[in-house]
């Protein structure tokens, strides 16, 4: 029997509860948690219950908590832990691929269509993201831009979150980008701008998927790589949908802006060609 517990957990996220989706993510992160730890001790690192833990492994297709054991360490052979077992020769191409098409996935039960008509009529957009997520935060912000007027990136330079989201309200949307190893506001962001009524979407990893809880959208992309580092591939393939999704939304006035940036750069004379 297969143990690839994070496709499985990936398949089956969209039908957990949101107390198996707050295992799931610990174990899609640490799928040895359900070798060396017992359900009580993964119930309790969760913040949840040992029943939650024991819907979630009949929900991955075992009996019990035995059978997953015994089925992680035939797969593991020298029944180390799974960290101490991965291969450095693991084809990337294979963890890639797999990484995009559950990405793609979740953004297609996210409804895509949907998402971009609601990013276009937003009164302004509002892009978050900290840590390793700014620079795809930065991205977003700039291919939303190219489409619509009012695409700001938070924290602006020099500034808190404060600043950015004192004034929201029902007529924003708040696109918060976060990758494992969350800032630990990210939470209370979400939450925030959810409580002032924005349309929140969340595009993140499946271990931020609890954080991003009261978020009318989430979109789920698997950053696993055979090396040392996140691959943030699935992410940024995402967010080049979804700013095409926008571009073909916004109709005319898309295309009119686009075209109006173009003319600004050749007045500028500010990108080269080749």
């Amino acid at each position: 029997m297969s143990v690839d517990l994070r496709s499985r957990i990936d398949a089956l996220w969209d039908d957990l509860t949101p107390a198996e989706r707050r295992v799931a993510a610990l174990v899609r992160t640490d799928p040895d948690l359900l070798l060396l730890r017992t359900s009580a001790e993964t119930a309790a690192e969760s913040g949840t219950s040992k029943a939650t833990v024991s819907r979630l492994v009949r929900a991955l297709g075992f009996r019990d908590a035995g059978e997953v054991r015994r089925s992680l360490l035939v797969a593991r052979g020298s029944g180390l832990p799974w960290a101490a077992t991965r291969s450095p020769d693991v084809d990337e191409r294979t963890v890639e691929g797999r990484n995009l098409d559950a990405a793609l996935t979740s953004l297609a039960r996210a409804d895509r269509s949907d998402l971009a008509r609601r990013i276009v009529a937003a009164r302004r957009v509002t892009v978050v993201g900290l840590r390793n997520a700014h620079p795809l935060a930065l991205q977003f912000r700039a291919q939303l831009a190219q489409v619509r007027a009012d695409v700001r990136l938070a924290p602006a330079a020099g500034q808190s979150l404060g600043e950015e989201l004192a004034d929201l309200d029902a007529e924003d949307v708040v696109v918060v980008v976060s990758i494992r190893r969350h800032a630990s506001v990210v939470g209370r962001v979400v939450a925030r701008c959810a409580d002032a009524g924005a349309d929140v979407v969340v595009l993140t990893d499946p271990t931020g998927a609890v954080l991003a809880a009261p978020a009318r959208t989430v979109v789920i992309c698997p950053v696993d790589s055979p090396s040392a580092f996140d691959s943030l591939a699935a992410p940024a393939a995402v967010i080049a949908a979804v700013a095409n999704d926008v571009y073909v939304a916004s109709g005319t006035d898309g295309r009119a802006r686009v075209a109006a940036i173009a003319d600004a750069y050749d007045a500028l004379d500010e990108v080269a060609t080749p």
